[in-house]
């Protein structure tokens, strides 16, 4: 039976994207009678015209620490797709408290000290993950701009009926965001309820070396949906779904 508790959610997007991208899992989560919140991190989405090379991985962090305090949000569970499971590690870890679980969609989870390019060398072969490397730090030397261009719809196995919304939507986003370590207190040690979700249908995933990592982990919970890396853009239902069933 479906939990039909009300619940908070607090949906936050990866590299490139924006709140908008959780259009239609919002919907969903909100038809079910949820409280959800789908914060944009500066520089993209609607916040585009404040894209810079100097924003970082802890300036995300701040974005979406703002939303949680400015809406005074409670017993949340916390989401993160792809690079979002690098901003979701670090609010975690400053507002436990807050948090009653967090999920990691397709994401990547850092240890204290990693970065986005660290976990790459440790989540897919070396000349794949050198390939990806090259491409993010060529992109930022173009005019030295420091910015990333997106990886597009097709390369992220997103259905063909949605490329062109994404493709469209995507905007660069600073090297600098990539490139930051998190840094961690250990208080995010106190949300003991984890959640993996991994897209099985795309390659080559880095996000199969964190869904087989945490697997049969206590307290983690590994899941996998069918599809491509953008989960909450092909099967927003169903990922909205997946998402109520979270204690």
């Amino acid at each position: 039976m479906m939990d039909t508790a009300k619940k908070t959610f607090v949906l936050v997007h990866g590299a490139w994207h924006g709140g908008w991208c959780y259009r239609h899992t919002a919907a969903a989560l909100r038809k079910m009678g949820h409280e959800v919140f789908t914060p944009t991190h500066t520089g993209v989405g609607e916040r585009a015209h404040r894209a810079d090379e100097d924003i970082t991985l802890e300036t995300h962090i701040r974005d979406v620490a703002g939303c949680i305090e400015a809406e005074e949000l409670s017993d949340i569970i916390l989401v993160g797709h792809s690079y979002g499971g690098m901003v979701i590690t670090g609010v975690a870890d400053r507002m436990a408290d807050c948090i009653k679980a967090l999920v990691y969609l397709d994401a990547f989870v850092p240890d204290d000290g990693e970065s986005l390019m660290a976990l790459l060398r440790k989540a897919v072969e070396p000349p794949v993950a050198e390939q990806f490397i090259d491409g993010f730090r060529g992109a930022a030397l173009e005019n030295n701009c420091g910015m990333m261009h997106p990886l597009t719809a097709e390369m992220l196995h997103v259905s063909p009926a949605n490329r062109e919304w994404v493709n469209r939507r995507c905007v660069p986003q600073a090297l600098a965001t990539f490139e930051m370590p998190v840094f961690l207190s250990g208080k995010i040690e106190n949300v003991k309820r984890r959640t993996y979700i991994l897209a099985d249908g795309w390659d080559p995933s880095p996000f199969r070396y964190f869904a087989d990592k945490y697997t049969g982990t206590p307290g983690w919970n590994v899941i996998k949906l069918p599809g491509g890396h953008d989960v909450m853009v092909d099967p927003p239902n169903e990922l909205a779904v997946a998402l109520a069933k979270i204690a």
